[in-house]
């Protein structure tokens, strides 16, 4: 059948679109997608299988646009890899261009799964309308990311065109390879059963990005590791999630719950969870609080690490919504 993909027209093909941004789509799979801050949501259908998401900056409109994401997911879909989709658009990129760019596919792991990412510039598209009625201009950019799920396939665009490749917003001599780099980092596929698994979105930090905020805090280690655990606060997957916040937390001398800036924290974090926002609180050592003892320095981590969870439960957060991870850098970890 001939399927309507996105703003390029027909592509022959066997299976039906949709689209999200952040959602459940499944008992266990979510998908995030962040469209860029000041952006509004233009568009969002559904049919028994699709659910499609349509963003603008703010200020344009489907009729009038330099930019936009769309985000597609084809529920329970089988027979159609990231592969093959992409072969499909690359093909139709070749096909209705007077000169084109094409980088990808490239296939690649996205936290376990199978993704694809392919970028395409076209130049004099013999496109004339998409669906809807708006024109394709004389400059078309866009970059795609394919993602196969357990049963579900993703498919995020990222998009700009104009009369002129000069416009200022025109995404040309970036200096990443794909452009809106941190825009695709952003975007994960995740299990809300696999808590062990890194998710940035479910507030699950790898050990990478751990040490990176880690790093920006300064924390003073002198066993290896450098923090001790992180505290997750998990989102309701039922409902629309906001962007996860990240604390490096530096232990003081004493127990935790004690100061005013405990107190702060606990306040920050039930707001957080009132919010629905996830939070991952990286837990390392002031340099007044270390013994300089792993042992001793650890138990008081984890000490003080219970005590934020269970003020947490008494302040009313859900016991399932806590979690804890431990750095395996860490010295018996």
């Amino acid at each position: 059948m001939d399927i309507v993909f996105g703003r390029w027209g027909r592509v022959p093909m066997t299976a039906v679109f949709m689209a999200l941004s952040i959602a459940q789509v499944g008992a266990k799979e979510i998908l995030f997608v962040y469209p860029p801050e000041g952006w509004r949501l233009s568009l969002e259908t559904r049919t028994d299988n699709l659910h499609f998401f349509e963003y603008f900056p703010k200020g344009e409109t489907p009729q009038q646009w330099t930019e936009m994401v769309t985000v597609q997911i084809f529920t329970n879909l089988k027979g159609i890899s990231p592969s093959v989709l992409a072969d499909n658009l690359r093909t139709r990129f070749v096909t209705g261009c007077a000169r084109q760019t094409i980088r990808g596919p490239e296939r690649f792991s996205l936290g376990g799964y199978l993704a694809i990412r392919l970028y395409v510039e076209c130049d004099k598209p013999t496109f004339k309308k998409r669906p809807g009625g708006s024109d394709f201009l004389q400059h078309e950019v866009a970059a795609f990311q394919i993602i196969q799920g357990r049963k579900n396939l993703y498919v995020i665009e990222r998009a700009w065109h104009g009369r002129s490749r000069a416009s200022p917003n025109a995404p040309y001599e970036r200096g990443d390879l794909w452009g809106w780099d941190v825009f695709w980092h952003n975007i994960e596929v995740c299990d809300t059963d696999e808590r062990a698994r890194a998710c940035f979105g479910l507030g699950l930090l790898s050990p990478e990005k751990a040490a990176i905020f880690v790093s920006q805090a300064n924390p003073v280690l002198p066993y290896g590791c450098d923090y001790f655990r992180i505290l997750s606060l998990l989102p309701d997957t039922a409902r629309a999630t906001r962007p996860t916040q990240v604390l490096p937390l530096k232990l003081r001398l004493g127990r935790f719950g004690g100061s005013k800036p405990d107190r702060r924290l606990i306040d920050d974090l039930l707001a957080a969870y009132d919010e629905n926002r996830p939070v991952a609180v990286i837990v390392t050592m002031s340099g007044s609080a270390s013994s300089d003892i792993f042992p001793i320095d650890a138990a008081k981590a984890a000490r003080d690490t219970n005590a934020i969870a269970s003020l947490l439960i008494a302040g009313g957060v859900a016991t399932d919504r806590v979690y804890q991870t431990l750095n395996a850098d860490c010295p018996g970890g």
